[in-house]
This record gives structure tokens, C-alpha cells and sequence, in this order.
């Protein structure tokens, strides 16, 4: 069957009405009315195009549109990076920014300029003083680009602002009320957390979300937005002896005691594994109540010894675990794995606990995202994702032309039968490249393949550079060496990075020499589960027009392969007779192909389910935090509660202290009581969901039990709230000195910290729901609860207006 023709394929795409755009020729009256100033504004003097700036700020004061405005702001800024950092925006970049600018997503690839591209559409939202956040992938990019771009927007007026891990509040604080603010999205969301436990709004660091620009927005805005974020403090230790177990479940046998889903995504104990550990522990049945922690201490060291591995997905480094990100293969600062993992790994690993702490307040990313007015965004690899975005976020896409034709030649996968034979094939591809001086850059999964392949190079006495999570403080180094003539770079994913390798380096002499050579070689050492990776490790090469080619070498082997059985399913007649020999029968490679459009089917199943339930907590977060707002802000007038309760104490604490002091005691214990109780909430939520996924066995809706359980919390919190409240001013005292607020109880952390959490767990109980219940619960299920939670929502929205 031949391919359908890209044309075609872009007329089906319109005629399914898909979220996503190809013709560009939309934005040509605008750009020939950009370039109609240019003229003019050459000749004008530096001091002249301030003035511009200012009346343009000027006329959005006076109320005059955004879009009126655009042809000149965007004419202005084109004017200024070229006067101020040597750079003039392409046509290309200049309808990337208008595209930005209308709020959508655009797909430029890879040194096409995005970083610059992202220049006229904060100018212009800055001028609406609201404030513009551009997001980055991590700091040191988002550092490079404030600084980098920092000299446009000086010129233009436009105030800079950086946010950095170490800055302190009142650093942070000023970095948020610049124009624009350069951060990454993480440290956006922990701010927003810690605005959340303030106890007064002096102490806020952000102000209203208004207009994000979302760099590398797929990875952002899909891969990492349903990552939670949390702030987490004070002591709360449920572990059930993590060492203790982590050696008792080191003696089980595999398939004995102890078995693995088909997808090698769960692990569970069979009947004699059960009786083994009952009869060790001498504890009488595990499924008895008695003993429900300690089975689930049992069942988290299972899942830290056989389902996480060492130098795939974490790495230990200087006595600590630290995760590595499986889309970008850097250690992920700040992050853990929930609900006893963490501890469960460091066991496994023989390793000092790490105190744990009680959750604070949590969002996901896609719900911080959700709180601007407005997104945008910007991605080499923005079509996959297309319909993410227009079911997440409400974004089309617009695939822009590359400024220069793409010559990159992407030759079809090679597959072997063994990873032994695909590693040869690869160090004899890397050997051939040398030869003729072609620098190449080999893409791995894992610390450990990259580790593996780096040996073998040094066997063979090739000269080599290594990128992954225990290097990536040297991205930057790396990086710029990797298109250097007759390079060779291993790196673990590419997702994210954010820098270009550019052909010879800094030296010209050199980029002829290694354009001559064929330019960059790129392979992919596996196929990823989302197919965006893998379209990013090939964008590495063939940048701006250069030359380049790409090549994935797979095995049957591969974990992806493994997992999903694909040798099961081919015919043996195809399959190889001698050591080494490649695969190349196009039936072997379509199978392939159908195994990774099968796991991201599941991945993007598992995304709409994580959203669906991450929503409806978010909807309680959004309830509590106007009730809590009301409180910091004295919209809620807690006097009354107390009063109607305790008559004569309110009078006489009024007669005494005053009005004043007494809304500031009032205010501080219920503040106090407030997070106490979204606390204990946020961990009661956590402990239904752990085990929602077995309502399914039961022939119950998971998600409809989840919801209605989720009520019942919250409600229930609501109720506690004011009794606690009394319950501290029953227990205060009148001494000789006057009231004696009692405080015992009430001590807030002494220091909060925050991470990420890895929400693996969730995510492998939802899929074996998925394969127990069927497809049917993904849509069903969620359809039949949006009565209820809207409801609910309408509900909560009305009856907060009552107090």
C-alpha cells in the first residue's frame, strides 16, 4: 500500500475539521504590511523607536485593540533585535508570533528560531501591563533567554523578569511583576502552591495569570502537565519498615511467587508468594485489616525491585535516588515517586531514608496552565499532539514552512532480532561515519544502553562524548561540540534540550568540511512509546537546510518490542538464520509501527482518565481556595460563625480587645484549620484513589465511586472546619493578662519543600482497569458524571456566595 501524498493528507485533515492549520498564506497581507514600515523605521534614530514603544503602550491605555496595534509592534521589534542582538526575524518567525499571539499552538522545527520568535508576541501581550510569562523547558534556558533577549525589550521599555530556583520571595516577587517573566512551568506552579498557605496576600508573590508562552509546549503542556505538582511539610511517616521488607521481598521467585502483567506494567503475589511472606512475617493473613499497611508496604518494595530499574528510571547519585525523566533523559530536580516508593527504592537500594512529609497542596500542570486567560505555544513536533491540545487546552495548531527546504534524508528503521546484533550494526554505522568525517549523534532510552554503547566505542578506541543524567551539567559543553567533524555523541532522549547542534561548531571552515561529509548522522537506538520523541531526536539534524539523515536500529529485544510480544507475532519463516542479519522484511517494520500507534492509543487513554480525575479534584481545589481567599482578604466575616456559637465570649472579647484583634485571632485559627483539613483532604483523596481501579473487579464505575466518595470528603471537610475553629477558642482561657488564644496543636512546618510526584502508580492501576473493564469506562463512565460534576461545581459556586 503506497503512503497517502502529504497534500492529500493535509485536504483529509480539513475535511475531518481537525484542530490544525497548514496554509500559512492567511498571514501574508500581514506581513507585507510589516514589511511596508521597514523602510522607515531603518532610518529612524535609536531614541525615535523608544518613542514608538511609548506611544504604542500609550494607545493600549487608551483603549485602543491589540490587533490594531500588531503591524507596527511586530514591525518594531524586527527593527530592534536586529540593532540590539544581530538578528532579524525571518517571515517565518513573524507569522510564528502572530500565530502566538491569537493563541494557538505552531509547529517550527528545530533552529528555526523559536526563542526569537516568541519576541514580537510578548511585546505586544506587554503592553497591556497584565503581565507575560514565557515558559521554558528548565532554568538554564530560561535563563539564557531572559538575558539573551533581555536587550530587545530593554530598548523597547519592557521590564525582565527571571525566575531562578534560589531567588528568594521577595526576589521572586519582583521577577513576577515584570512585563514579562522568563521560568520554567514547575517553578511557576510551586509559587502558585506557596501563594496558596500565605497568611497574608502581602506575602503573594504572582499576581493574576494573564498570557503564557509555552516553549517545547508538547513536552510542557502534554508529556509533563499531568504530572502533579506539591508542596509538602511537617512529619508524616506510614512507612511499614522499608528495609525490612525490601529484603523479604528479595527472596521471592519470579513466576513462583510473584508474577508481571503481559505489559510488564504490574506486578502481583501468587498464592504461594502470599503464604511464603504470611509464614516469614508470622502475621497471620495479610488481607486482614489488621495488616492492610503492611500489605501495601509489600506490594510498593514489589514494585520498586521488579517494575523500576536502576540507571533507566533513577539513577543513585551521592547516597540519594534521583529520577530520571523518561521523555528527556535528565534527572528531574525535585521530584519522587508517591505513596511509599520513594522509601521503597532507597530500601532496595540500601540507602538512608529521606524524611517524607505531610502533602500541603498540590495541581496538576495542565490545571496551572488552565489559570491563564490565554496560552500559547511553540514545538517542533506539534502535530502528534494536535488533538491534545484541542481537547486539553481548546488550541489548534499552525504548521509553519521551514525557512530553508528540509533536505534531511530519514532512512527507513533497521531491525534485528537481538540487541546484540542492533549494537553492532550501530558501532559499525558510527565507524563508517567517522571515516568520512560525518559527526554523528547516537539517541538512547537509558543511562544504561547509553553507558553500554560508550564502552563498546572505547574498545574500539573511537573518541567519544556521553550526555545523560549523570552529565547533563555539561549539556551545554556537549552540545556544542556534537556536530564537529567526525563527532560522536551518545545522549539519552532529546526532548526539551533546547540548544542546536550546529554543523562544525563555531568554525565555518569546519561546517563547509562536515556539510561536504552528508552533515549530521542521527540514530535512534529505540522506538520511543510517543512517537513526538523520536521526531525530536531526528530533528536534531538537518537544521535550517543543512544536510543530515536519521536512522532508528531496533531489536525484538527492546523493552517497547518485549513488552508487547511482537516476535509472537511474526512468522517464523521471517525471522533471521544467520547472527547479525538485519530484519528487512516491510510486513516485520509495519508491525512495529502498529506497536507504537497501539501504546500511545494507551498513553493518550490514560491522559483523558488522569484528566477527567485530576479535574474534578481540581474543582474542590478551586471551591476551597475562594473560601480561603475570603478569609485572607476579610470577604468572609468568621466573627459571625464564632458569635452564633459563643454569644458571650464574642461580646466580651470585643469589649476587650477590640474588633480588630479580634478578626486577626479569628483569621489566624481558622486559616490555620483551613489548610489543616485541605491537608488531611488532599490525603484522604490519595488514599481512595490508590485502590479506586478494583471497583471495576466489583462491576462498579471507578470514577463514579470516586466522585461520590470525593463529595462526601469534601463535604465532611467543610463541616469540621468551623468545629475545630470553636473547638480551639472552647479550649483558650481568660488569665490575669487578658485572653490566651490556645495555640497547642496549631504549630505550622517549620519549613516547607516541594517536588514532583511520578504518578506511575495511578497510572498502571488505570490501565489494568482498562484491560479488566474495557474501552467502554473511558468514555461511559465519564460521560454519565458530567451531570455530577457539574452539578456539584454549580452547586459549590452558589453556595460559597451565600457566606
Amino acid at each position: 500500500m503506497q503512503p497517502i501524498p502529504g497534500r492529500f493528507r493535509r485536504w483529509l485533515s480539513r475535511l475531518r475539521e481537525e484542530p490544525i492549520a497548514y496554509d500559512t498564506r492567511v498571514y501574508a497581507p500581514l506581513l507585507e504590511q510589516i514589511r511596508a514600515l521597514e523602510g522607515g523605521l531603518k532610518q529612524e534614530q535609536d531614541a525615535s523607536l523608544k518613542e514608538r514603544a511609548a506611544r504604542l503602550r500609550q494607545a493600549v491605555s487608551t483603549g485602543r485593540a491589540l490587533d490594531a496595534l500588531l503591524v507596527e509592534a511586530f514591525a518594531l521589534v524586527r527593527e530592534v533585535a536586529d540593532r540590539c542582538v544581530g538578528l532579524r526575524p525571518f517571515d517565518t518567525q513573524m507569522m510564528a508570533g502572530i500565530v502566538m499571539h491569537q493563541g494557538k499552538i505552531v509547529e517550527m522545527q528545530t533552529g528555526e528560531g523559536k526563542t526569537l520568535a516568541a519576541v514580537m508576541p510578548a511585546f505586544l501581550r506587554s503592553l497591556q501591563g497584565k503581565g507575560v510569562h514565557i515558559l521554558t523547558f528548565n532554568d538554564y534556558l530560561a535563563q539564557r533567554d531572559a538575558r539573551w533577549m533581555g536587550a530587545v525589550f530593554d530598548f523597547l521599555g519592557v521590564s525582565v523578569g527571571c525566575i531562578q530556583k534560589d531567588l528568594t520571595p521577595a526576589e521572586r516577587k519582583a521577577a513576577w511583576a515584570a512585563e514579562i517573566t522568563y521560568a520554567t512551568a514547575k517553578e511557576a506552579g510551586f509559587d502558585f502552591l506557596r501563594d496558596q498557605l500565605v497568611q497574608s496576600s502581602e506575602a503573594m508573590v504572582h499576581r493574576p495569570f494573564s498570557f503564557a508562552i509555552v516553549d517545547e509546549a508538547d513536552s510542557i503542556l502534554i508529556d509533563e502537565a499531568r504530572i502533579p505538582l506539591v508542596i509538602a511539610g511537617g512529619k508524616r511517616d506510614t512507612r511499614a519498615e522499608p528495609h525490612r521488607l525490601a529484603a523479604l521481598v528479595k527472596e521471592l521467585v519470579l513466576e513462583r511467587h510473584i508474577r508481571t502483567d503481559e505489559f510488564q506494567r504490574l506486578v502481583y503475589l501468587t498464592e504461594e508468594g502470599l503464604a511464603h511472606l504470611e509464614e516469614r512475617l508470622g502475621c497471620g493473613s495479610l488481607h486482614a485489616s489488621e495488616n492492610q499497611a503492611l500489605l501495601a508496604g509489600i506490594h510498593v518494595a514489589l514494585h520498586a525491585l521488579i517494575l523500576l530499574h536502576k540507571d533507566v528510571d533513577y539513577i543513585v547519585r551521592d547516597g540519594k535516588i534521583e529520577l530520571v525523566d523518561e521523555w528527556t533523559g535528565r534527572v528531574v530536580e525535585d521530584r519522587q515517586w508517591p505513596d511509599g516508593i520513594q522509601a521503597a527504592l532507597e530500601a532496595k537500594e540500601g540507602l538512608a531514608l529521606q524524611p517524607e512529609g505531610q502533602i500541603l497542596g498540590s495541581i496538576a500542570l495542565q490545571h496551572l496552565m488552565r489559570q491563564y486567560e490565554q496560552i500559547a505555544g511553540m514545538t517542533g513536533t506539534a502535530r502528534p499532539a494536535q488533538a491534545e491540545f484541542a481537547l486539553f487546552y481548546g488550541s489548534s495548531v499552525v504548521v509553519l514552512p521551514t525557512y530553508r527546504p528540509c533536505i534531511r534524508v530519514d532512512e527507513p528503521d533497521r531491525l534485528y532480532a537481538t540487541k546484540q546484533a542492533k549494537h553492532d550494526a550501530i558501532l559499525q554505522a558510527v565507524q563508517a561515519c567517522q571515516k568520512q568525517g560525518r559527526p554523528v549523534l547516537v539517541g538512547t532510552c537509558s543511562v544504561e544502553e547509553s553507558e553500554l554503547i560508550s564502552k563498546r566505542l572505547h574498545i574500539l578506541g573511537i573518541s567519544h562524548q556521553v550526555l545523560n543524567a549523570r552529565t547533563d551539567d555539561r549539556e551545554a559543553e556537549i552540545i556544542a561540540q556534537a556536530g564537529r567533524l567526525a563527532a560522536v555523541t551518545i545522549s539519552t532522549n532529546m526532548a526539551g534540550r533546547g540548544v542546536d547542534i550546529k554543523l562544525g561548531g563555531a568554525d565555518e571552515a569546519e561546517r563547509a568540511a562536515v556539510v561536504k561529509a552528508g552533515g549530521l548522522y542521527v540514530i535512534g537506538t529505540n522506538r520511543h512509546e510517543s512517537v513526538r520523541i523520536d521526531d525530536q531526536l531526528r530533528g536534531r539534524s538537518g537544521r535550517q537546510g543543512d544536510p543530515g539523515s536519521s536512522c532508528f536500529f531496533i531489536s525484538l529485544e527492546d523493552d517497547l518490542m518485549q513488552r508487547f510480544r511482537v516476535i509472537d507475532s511474526i512468522p517464523k519463516r521471517f525471522l533471521p538464520t544467520e547472527e547479525g542479519e538485519p530484519l528487512d522484511n516491510p510486513a516485520l517494520l509495519k508491525a512495529v509501527e502498529r506497536t507504537q500507534r497501539i501504546v500511545e492509543g494507551q498513553n493518550y487513554t490514560i491522559r483523558q482518565t488522569l484528566f477527567r480525575y485530576s479535574s474534578f479534584v481540581e474543582e474542590q481545589r478551586l471551591a476551597f481556595s475562594e473560601m480561603r481567599k475570603d478569609l485572607l482578604l476579610g470577604e468572609k466575616d468568621w466573627n459571625e460563625v464564632l458569635k452564633e456559637a459563643e454569644p458571650a465570649l464574642v461580646d466580651r472579647l470585643l469589649g476587650e480587645v477590640g474588633e480588630a484583634a479580634l478578626q486577626s485571632m479569628v483569621r489566624e485559627v481558622a486559616l490555620f484549620h483551613l489548610d489543616a483539613c485541605w491537608a488531611e483532604h488532599l490525603a484522604r483523596l490519595a488514599d481512595i484513589r490508590e485502590g479506586i481501579h478494583l471497583q471495576s473487579a466489583a462491576g462498579h464505575d471507578p470514577f463514579v465511586v470516586f466522585c461520590q466518595q470525593a463529595i462526601a470528603a469534601y463535604e465532611a471537610m467543610e463541616e469540621e472546619i468551623p468545629r475545630r475553629v470553636l473547638r480551639t477558642f472552647r479550649s483558650s482561657r481568660w488569665e490575669a493578662q487578658g485572653f490566651v488564644l490556645d495555640r497547642s496543636g496549631m504549630e505550622r512546618p517549620s519549613s516547607t519543600w516541594t517536588y514532583l510526584i511520578h504518578d506511575e502508580v495511578f497510572e498502571q492501576g488505570l490501565a489494568a482497569m482498562f484491560r479488566a473493564a474495557g474501552a467502554a469506562f473511558s468514555a461511559g463512565g465519564f460521560f454519565l458524571l458530567i451531570p455530577l460534576a457539574i452539578g456539584w461545581a454549580i452547586w459549590r459556586r452558589f453556595s460559597s456566595r451565600k457566606h
